[in-house]
Protein backbone atom coordinates (compact mmCIF):
# COMPACT_ATOMS: atom_id res chain seq x y z
CA UNK A 1 0.00 0.00 0.00
CA UNK A 2 1.35 3.26 -0.70
CA UNK A 3 2.31 5.48 2.30
CA UNK A 4 -1.11 7.73 1.82
CA UNK A 5 -3.28 4.68 1.35
CA UNK A 6 -3.72 3.45 5.02
CA UNK A 7 -6.80 5.10 7.30
CA UNK A 8 -4.90 3.43 10.12
CA UNK A 9 -4.39 5.94 13.20
CA UNK A 10 -0.62 6.10 14.24
CA UNK A 11 0.48 5.45 17.46
CA UNK A 12 1.35 7.99 19.72
CA UNK A 13 4.94 7.08 20.24
CA UNK A 14 5.85 7.09 16.38
CA UNK A 15 8.61 9.15 14.87
CA UNK A 16 7.61 12.02 13.78
CA UNK A 17 8.93 14.05 10.75
CA UNK A 18 11.09 17.17 11.29
CA UNK A 19 9.01 20.57 11.20
CA UNK A 20 5.69 17.89 11.14
CA UNK A 21 2.48 19.96 10.02
CA UNK A 22 1.54 21.67 6.22
CA UNK A 23 4.67 21.23 4.54
CA UNK A 24 4.60 22.58 0.49
CA UNK A 25 7.01 22.62 -2.10
CA UNK A 26 9.53 24.72 -0.71
CA UNK A 27 10.72 22.38 2.04
CA UNK A 28 12.30 20.55 -0.75
CA UNK A 29 12.25 16.99 -3.00
CA UNK A 30 14.25 13.81 -2.16
CA UNK A 31 15.79 12.95 -5.42
CA UNK A 32 15.85 9.66 -6.66
CA UNK A 33 16.32 7.77 -9.95
CA UNK A 34 14.23 7.21 -12.63
CA UNK A 35 15.45 3.76 -12.88
CA UNK A 36 14.97 2.57 -9.33
CA UNK A 37 11.35 1.42 -8.15
CA UNK A 38 9.57 0.92 -4.78
CA UNK A 39 8.31 -2.23 -3.10
CA UNK A 40 6.15 -2.68 0.10
CA UNK A 41 4.32 -4.95 1.85
CA UNK A 42 1.35 -4.26 3.84
CA UNK A 43 -1.21 -6.37 6.37
CA UNK A 44 -4.73 -5.82 5.85
CA UNK A 45 -4.43 -3.18 8.65
CA UNK A 46 -1.91 -1.40 6.57
CA UNK A 47 1.20 -1.80 8.62
CA UNK A 48 4.38 -2.09 6.95
CA UNK A 49 5.60 -6.01 6.22
CA UNK A 50 8.27 -5.54 3.97
CA UNK A 51 10.03 -3.20 1.29
CA UNK A 52 13.15 -2.98 -0.31
CA UNK A 53 16.06 -0.83 0.10
CA UNK A 54 14.77 2.65 -2.59
CA UNK A 55 12.11 2.42 -0.11
CA UNK A 56 13.75 2.77 3.52
CA UNK A 57 16.23 4.66 1.60
CA UNK A 58 13.85 7.76 0.44
CA UNK A 59 11.99 7.71 3.24
CA UNK A 60 14.72 8.36 5.62
CA UNK A 61 12.99 6.41 8.17
CA UNK A 62 15.11 2.76 9.39
CA UNK A 63 13.45 -0.55 9.18
CA UNK A 64 13.00 -0.51 12.72
CA UNK A 65 10.67 2.78 12.93
CA UNK A 66 8.78 1.21 9.79
CA UNK A 67 8.03 -2.92 10.44
CA UNK A 68 4.62 -2.81 11.94
CA UNK A 69 4.05 0.60 11.80
CA UNK A 70 1.25 1.77 9.65
CA UNK A 71 2.17 2.82 6.40
CA UNK A 72 0.29 6.61 6.21
CA UNK A 73 3.71 7.33 8.37
CA UNK A 74 4.56 9.43 5.40
CA UNK A 75 1.72 10.52 4.34
CA UNK A 76 1.73 14.43 3.36
CA UNK A 77 -0.84 16.46 3.90
CA UNK A 78 -0.93 17.93 0.59
CA UNK A 79 -2.78 14.91 -0.77
CA UNK A 80 -6.55 14.88 -1.69
CA UNK A 81 -8.62 12.79 0.81
CA UNK A 82 -10.53 12.04 -2.29
CA UNK A 83 -7.98 10.10 -4.02
CA UNK A 84 -7.45 7.36 -1.26
CA UNK A 85 -11.26 7.40 -1.12
CA UNK A 86 -11.06 6.37 -4.89
CA UNK A 87 -8.18 3.73 -4.14
CA UNK A 88 -10.13 2.16 -1.20
CA UNK A 89 -12.99 1.91 -3.27
CA UNK A 90 -11.26 -0.42 -5.64
CA UNK A 91 -9.03 -2.28 -3.26
CA UNK A 92 -12.07 -3.70 -1.36
CA UNK A 93 -13.49 -4.35 -3.95
CA UNK A 94 -10.42 -6.48 -4.83
CA UNK A 95 -9.64 -4.61 -7.62
CA UNK A 96 -5.75 -3.33 -8.74
CA UNK A 97 -5.32 0.60 -8.67
CA UNK A 98 -3.01 3.30 -9.77
CA UNK A 99 -2.75 6.61 -7.97
CA UNK A 100 -0.32 9.50 -8.43
CA UNK A 101 0.77 9.99 -4.70
CA UNK A 102 2.76 12.43 -2.83
CA UNK A 103 5.05 11.52 0.07
CA UNK A 104 6.75 13.14 3.15
CA UNK A 105 9.88 11.88 3.80
CA UNK A 106 10.98 11.81 7.86
CA UNK A 107 13.14 15.23 7.50
CA UNK A 108 10.16 16.91 5.68
CA UNK A 109 10.59 16.72 2.47
CA UNK A 110 8.31 15.51 -0.31
CA UNK A 111 9.17 13.05 -2.80
CA UNK A 112 6.05 11.91 -5.84
CA UNK A 113 5.54 8.40 -7.04
CA UNK A 114 3.11 6.87 -9.18
CA UNK A 115 1.96 3.56 -7.32
CA UNK A 116 0.44 0.97 -8.37
CA UNK A 117 -1.71 -1.27 -5.24
CA UNK A 118 -2.80 -4.80 -5.77
CA UNK A 119 -4.64 -6.55 -3.25
CA UNK A 120 -2.72 -10.33 -2.33
CA UNK A 121 -3.19 -12.91 0.48
CA UNK A 122 -3.56 -11.29 3.75
CA UNK A 123 -2.93 -8.20 2.72
CA UNK A 124 -1.84 -5.39 0.00
CA UNK A 125 1.55 -5.04 -2.54
CA UNK A 126 2.80 -1.45 -3.75
CA UNK A 127 4.59 -1.17 -6.26
CA UNK A 128 6.02 2.52 -7.05
CA UNK A 129 8.04 4.50 -9.88
CA UNK A 130 8.98 8.05 -9.96
CA UNK A 131 6.64 10.09 -12.40
CA UNK A 132 7.67 12.67 -14.87
CA UNK A 133 4.66 11.92 -18.24
CA UNK A 134 2.95 15.71 -19.27
CA UNK A 135 -0.33 14.11 -17.39
CA UNK A 136 1.49 14.43 -13.93
CA UNK A 137 1.72 17.68 -14.29
CA UNK A 138 -1.66 17.77 -14.74
CA UNK A 139 -2.72 15.59 -12.45
CA UNK A 140 -0.45 17.39 -9.55
CA UNK A 141 -2.15 20.81 -10.48
CA UNK A 142 -5.63 19.11 -9.99
CA UNK A 143 -4.66 17.72 -6.72
CA UNK A 144 -3.56 21.20 -5.39
CA UNK A 145 -6.93 22.50 -6.62
CA UNK A 146 -9.25 19.39 -5.22
CA UNK A 147 -7.27 19.52 -1.58
CA UNK A 148 -7.35 23.72 -1.37
CA UNK A 149 -11.34 22.58 -1.81
CA UNK A 150 -11.10 20.03 0.79
CA UNK A 151 -9.87 21.95 3.03
CA UNK A 152 -11.84 25.17 2.14
CA UNK A 153 -15.39 23.46 2.56
CA UNK A 154 -14.58 20.79 5.24
CA UNK A 155 -16.70 18.06 2.33
CA UNK A 156 -16.45 14.25 2.75
CA UNK A 157 -14.32 12.51 1.09
CA UNK A 158 -16.91 10.55 -1.02
CA UNK A 159 -17.91 14.54 -2.15
CA UNK A 160 -14.54 14.89 -2.94
CA UNK A 161 -13.95 11.67 -4.62
CA UNK A 162 -17.03 12.53 -7.01
CA UNK A 163 -15.89 16.41 -7.78
CA UNK A 164 -12.34 14.92 -8.77
CA UNK A 165 -14.39 12.03 -11.08
CA UNK A 166 -16.00 14.73 -12.43
CA UNK A 167 -12.97 16.93 -13.30
CA UNK A 168 -11.09 13.65 -15.22
CA UNK A 169 -14.41 13.61 -17.07
CA UNK A 170 -14.11 17.54 -18.34
CA UNK A 171 -10.32 16.33 -18.97
CA UNK A 172 -11.77 14.07 -21.14
CA UNK A 173 -11.21 10.77 -19.23
CA UNK A 174 -14.53 8.30 -18.98
CA UNK A 175 -13.58 7.34 -15.32
CA UNK A 176 -11.14 6.90 -12.94
CA UNK A 177 -10.32 3.70 -14.56
CA UNK A 178 -9.70 5.44 -17.94
CA UNK A 179 -7.26 7.77 -16.18
CA UNK A 180 -5.24 5.36 -14.36
CA UNK A 181 -4.69 3.42 -17.20
CA UNK A 182 -3.69 6.32 -18.92
CA UNK A 183 -1.16 7.55 -16.26
CA UNK A 184 0.36 4.35 -15.85
CA UNK A 185 0.87 3.75 -19.41
CA UNK A 186 2.36 7.47 -19.37
CA UNK A 187 4.80 6.95 -17.03
CA UNK A 188 6.00 3.46 -18.25
CA UNK A 189 6.58 4.89 -22.27
CA UNK A 190 8.16 8.25 -20.18
CA UNK A 191 10.44 5.78 -18.62
CA UNK A 192 11.63 3.53 -21.02
CA UNK A 193 12.17 6.87 -22.57
CA UNK A 194 14.54 8.40 -20.17
CA UNK A 195 16.12 5.12 -19.89
CA UNK A 196 16.92 4.79 -23.61
CA UNK A 197 14.69 1.93 -24.13
CA UNK A 198 12.82 0.87 -27.64
CA UNK A 199 9.04 1.36 -27.28
CA UNK A 200 7.28 -2.11 -25.93
CA UNK A 201 4.73 -2.66 -28.92
CA UNK A 202 2.30 -4.23 -26.13
CA UNK A 203 1.78 -0.82 -24.44
CA UNK A 204 1.23 0.73 -28.82
CA UNK A 205 -1.02 -1.98 -29.27
CA UNK A 206 -3.30 -1.08 -26.52
CA UNK A 207 -2.59 2.50 -27.03
CA UNK A 208 -4.37 2.44 -30.47
CA UNK A 209 -6.82 0.00 -29.13
CA UNK A 210 -8.07 2.74 -26.40
CA UNK A 211 -8.07 5.13 -29.03
CA UNK A 212 -10.00 3.27 -31.18
CA UNK A 213 -12.44 2.64 -28.42
CA UNK A 214 -12.89 6.20 -27.25
CA UNK A 215 -14.16 6.90 -30.90
CA UNK A 216 -16.44 4.30 -31.30
CA UNK A 217 -17.80 5.58 -27.57
CA UNK A 218 -17.70 9.13 -28.84
CA UNK A 219 -19.63 8.47 -32.04
CA UNK A 220 -22.29 6.32 -30.51
CA UNK A 221 -22.97 9.12 -27.99
CA UNK A 222 -23.21 11.56 -30.74
CA UNK A 223 -25.57 9.72 -32.98
CA UNK A 224 -27.86 9.25 -29.90
CA UNK A 225 -27.96 13.18 -28.78
CA UNK A 226 -28.89 13.73 -32.93
CA UNK A 227 -31.70 11.20 -33.18
CA UNK A 228 -33.09 12.66 -29.66
CA UNK A 229 -33.67 15.73 -31.79
CA UNK A 230 -36.49 13.46 -34.10
CA UNK A 231 -37.88 11.85 -31.00
CA UNK A 232 -40.71 14.54 -31.79
CA UNK A 233 -41.26 14.11 -35.59
CA UNK A 234 -43.99 10.88 -35.71
CA UNK A 235 -46.07 13.10 -32.94
CA UNK A 236 -45.64 16.24 -34.95
CA UNK A 237 -46.68 14.12 -38.26
CA UNK A 238 -49.59 12.85 -36.38
CA UNK A 239 -50.60 16.51 -35.87
CA UNK A 240 -50.30 18.03 -38.91
CA UNK A 241 -52.45 14.58 -40.12
CA UNK A 242 -54.83 15.34 -37.81
CA UNK A 243 -55.23 19.43 -38.91
CA UNK A 244 -55.38 18.02 -42.62
CA UNK A 245 -58.69 15.50 -41.93
CA UNK A 246 -59.16 12.60 -44.35
CA UNK A 247 -56.54 13.94 -46.99
CA UNK A 248 -53.79 13.75 -43.72
CA UNK A 249 -54.33 9.23 -43.31
CA UNK A 250 -51.34 8.95 -45.45
CA UNK A 251 -49.20 10.97 -43.21
CA UNK A 252 -50.49 9.41 -40.72
CA UNK A 253 -49.76 5.61 -41.58
CA UNK A 254 -46.18 7.26 -42.40
CA UNK A 255 -46.18 8.88 -38.71
CA UNK A 256 -46.31 5.21 -37.26
CA UNK A 257 -44.12 3.53 -39.39
CA UNK A 258 -41.33 6.53 -39.08
CA UNK A 259 -41.64 6.08 -35.18
CA UNK A 260 -41.71 1.95 -35.14
CA UNK A 261 -38.04 2.23 -37.36
CA UNK A 262 -36.67 5.30 -35.14
CA UNK A 263 -37.58 3.24 -32.38
CA UNK A 264 -35.37 0.01 -33.78
CA UNK A 265 -32.66 2.56 -34.56
CA UNK A 266 -32.19 3.81 -31.19
CA UNK A 267 -32.56 0.47 -29.55
CA UNK A 268 -29.53 -0.51 -32.39
CA UNK A 269 -27.61 2.20 -31.09
CA UNK A 270 -28.12 1.94 -26.91
CA UNK A 271 -27.08 -1.71 -27.84
CA UNK A 272 -23.76 -0.47 -29.80
CA UNK A 273 -23.33 1.94 -26.81
CA UNK A 274 -23.12 -0.25 -24.27
CA UNK A 275 -20.98 -2.52 -26.29
CA UNK A 276 -18.71 0.02 -27.20
CA UNK A 277 -18.28 0.63 -23.63
CA UNK A 278 -17.77 -2.96 -22.39
CA UNK A 279 -14.96 -2.95 -25.10
CA UNK A 280 -13.34 0.39 -23.94
CA UNK A 281 -13.75 -0.85 -20.43
CA UNK A 282 -11.88 -3.85 -20.87
CA UNK A 283 -9.10 -2.26 -23.16
CA UNK A 284 -8.63 -0.24 -20.14
CA UNK A 285 -8.51 -2.60 -17.79
CA UNK A 286 -6.36 -4.92 -19.74
CA UNK A 287 -3.83 -1.87 -20.49
CA UNK A 288 -3.41 -1.34 -16.94
CA UNK A 289 -3.11 -5.02 -15.76
CA UNK A 290 -0.67 -5.36 -18.65
CA UNK A 291 1.43 -2.36 -17.45
CA UNK A 292 1.02 -3.15 -13.29
CA UNK A 293 2.36 -7.05 -14.73
CA UNK A 294 5.34 -5.42 -16.51
CA UNK A 295 5.83 -3.20 -13.27
CA UNK A 296 5.67 -5.96 -11.20
CA UNK A 297 8.00 -8.24 -12.75
CA UNK A 298 10.72 -5.75 -13.15
CA UNK A 299 10.62 -4.98 -9.59
CA UNK A 300 11.38 -8.33 -8.91
CA UNK A 301 14.28 -8.47 -10.82
CA UNK A 302 15.37 -5.15 -8.85
CA UNK A 303 14.89 -6.97 -5.59
CA UNK A 304 16.44 -10.49 -6.67
CA UNK A 305 19.54 -8.04 -7.48
CA UNK A 306 19.48 -6.65 -3.93
CA UNK A 307 19.00 -10.08 -2.59
CA UNK A 308 22.12 -10.79 -3.84
CA UNK A 309 22.98 -8.48 -1.35
CA UNK A 310 21.13 -8.46 1.85
CA UNK A 311 20.69 -12.23 2.15
CA UNK A 312 17.41 -14.57 2.73
CA UNK A 313 14.94 -11.69 3.87
CA UNK A 314 15.10 -9.77 0.66
CA UNK A 315 15.13 -13.28 -1.48
CA UNK A 316 12.09 -14.64 0.42
CA UNK A 317 10.15 -11.22 -0.54
CA UNK A 318 11.05 -11.58 -4.12
CA UNK A 319 9.38 -14.78 -4.55
CA UNK A 320 6.15 -13.62 -2.42
CA UNK A 321 5.80 -11.12 -6.03
CA UNK A 322 5.82 -14.07 -8.49
CA UNK A 323 2.02 -15.23 -7.37
CA UNK A 324 1.25 -11.70 -7.64
CA UNK A 325 2.72 -11.46 -10.62
CA UNK A 326 1.01 -14.36 -11.90
CA UNK A 327 -2.08 -12.75 -10.85
CA UNK A 328 -1.88 -9.82 -12.47
CA UNK A 329 -1.20 -12.03 -15.96
CA UNK A 330 -4.05 -14.05 -15.06
CA UNK A 331 -6.35 -11.28 -14.66
CA UNK A 332 -5.03 -9.49 -17.84
CA UNK A 333 -5.57 -12.74 -20.11
CA UNK A 334 -9.03 -12.61 -18.72
CA UNK A 335 -9.47 -9.15 -20.10
CA UNK A 336 -8.83 -9.84 -23.29
CA UNK A 337 -10.98 -12.85 -23.81
CA UNK A 338 -13.85 -10.13 -22.73
CA UNK A 339 -12.12 -7.30 -25.21
CA UNK A 340 -12.44 -10.30 -28.02
CA UNK A 341 -15.93 -10.99 -26.79
CA UNK A 342 -17.06 -7.50 -26.44
CA UNK A 343 -15.24 -7.32 -29.94
CA UNK A 344 -17.86 -10.03 -31.61
CA UNK A 345 -21.06 -8.57 -29.66
CA UNK A 346 -19.90 -5.24 -31.03
CA UNK A 347 -19.74 -6.57 -34.51
CA UNK A 348 -23.24 -8.35 -34.26
CA UNK A 349 -24.79 -5.01 -33.26
CA UNK A 350 -23.10 -3.05 -36.07
CA UNK A 351 -24.53 -5.21 -38.85
CA UNK A 352 -28.43 -4.94 -37.37
CA UNK A 353 -28.63 -1.31 -38.24
CA UNK A 354 -28.58 -2.52 -41.97
CA UNK A 355 -32.20 -3.88 -41.67
CA UNK A 356 -33.78 -0.36 -40.28
CA UNK A 357 -31.37 1.75 -42.74
CA UNK A 358 -32.97 -0.48 -45.99
CA UNK A 359 -36.39 0.04 -44.08
CA UNK A 360 -35.82 3.69 -43.33
CA UNK A 361 -35.22 3.95 -47.60
CA UNK A 362 -38.16 1.58 -48.49
CA UNK A 363 -40.45 4.24 -46.25
CA UNK A 364 -39.10 7.23 -47.90
CA UNK A 365 -39.74 5.70 -51.33
CA UNK A 366 -42.98 4.83 -50.39
CA UNK A 367 -43.77 8.81 -48.50
CA UNK A 368 -42.27 10.09 -51.92
CA UNK A 369 -45.15 7.73 -53.77
CA UNK A 370 -47.69 8.37 -51.83
CA UNK A 371 -47.60 12.23 -51.98
CA UNK A 372 -46.91 12.01 -55.82
CA UNK A 373 -50.57 9.94 -55.76
CA UNK A 374 -52.06 12.32 -53.38
CA UNK A 375 -51.98 15.32 -55.50
CA UNK A 376 -52.42 13.48 -58.48
CA UNK A 377 -55.65 12.80 -57.16
CA UNK A 378 -55.99 16.36 -55.59
CA UNK A 379 -55.73 17.43 -59.07
CA UNK A 380 -58.85 15.37 -60.42
CA UNK A 381 -60.53 16.53 -57.38
CA UNK A 382 -60.37 13.27 -55.78
CA UNK A 383 -59.03 12.46 -51.94
CA UNK A 384 -56.47 9.60 -51.97
CA UNK A 385 -57.09 8.31 -48.22
CA UNK A 386 -60.86 9.25 -48.31
CA UNK A 387 -63.45 7.01 -46.09
CA UNK A 388 -64.04 5.02 -49.18
CA UNK A 389 -60.58 4.54 -50.21
CA UNK A 390 -58.84 1.09 -50.82
CA UNK A 391 -55.64 0.17 -52.75
CA UNK A 392 -56.12 0.57 -56.72
CA UNK A 393 -59.62 3.02 -56.35
CA UNK A 394 -57.27 6.19 -57.02
CA UNK A 395 -57.28 5.57 -60.85
CA UNK A 396 -60.79 5.59 -63.18
CA UNK A 397 -60.98 2.71 -64.72
CA UNK A 398 -63.10 1.79 -67.92
CA UNK A 399 -66.59 0.24 -67.22
CA UNK A 400 -68.13 -1.85 -69.92
CA UNK A 401 -71.24 -0.09 -71.73
CA UNK A 402 -74.22 -2.74 -70.53
CA UNK A 403 -73.33 -1.39 -66.85
CA UNK A 404 -73.31 2.13 -67.92
CA UNK A 405 -76.96 2.01 -69.23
Amino acid sequence: MTANDMPTVPPPDRPQPSGSGPIGASAGEIPFGIDEVFFSRTDTRGRILAGNDVFQRVSQYSWAEMIERPHNIIRHPDMPRAVFHLLWERIRAGQPVGAYVKNRARDGRHYWVFAVVTPVEDGYLSVRLKPGSALFDAASALYAQIRAHELDSDCKPAESAKALADDLREAGFLDYAAFMAAALSGEIRNRDAALGRRAWLSLEHFGDLAESGAILLKTTSRMLDLIAAFRYTPGNLRIQAARIGDEGRAIGEISTNYGQISEAIVDNLRELHSAAGEVFASINDGLFLACTARLQQETASFFEREASEKGEAHASEALRLAPGDAAVRQAAHDIAVRVEQADWRHRRVRDVPLAPRLAQQRLGAEHRRRVVALRREQRRGRCLGGPTHRPGHGVRRSVPARQRS
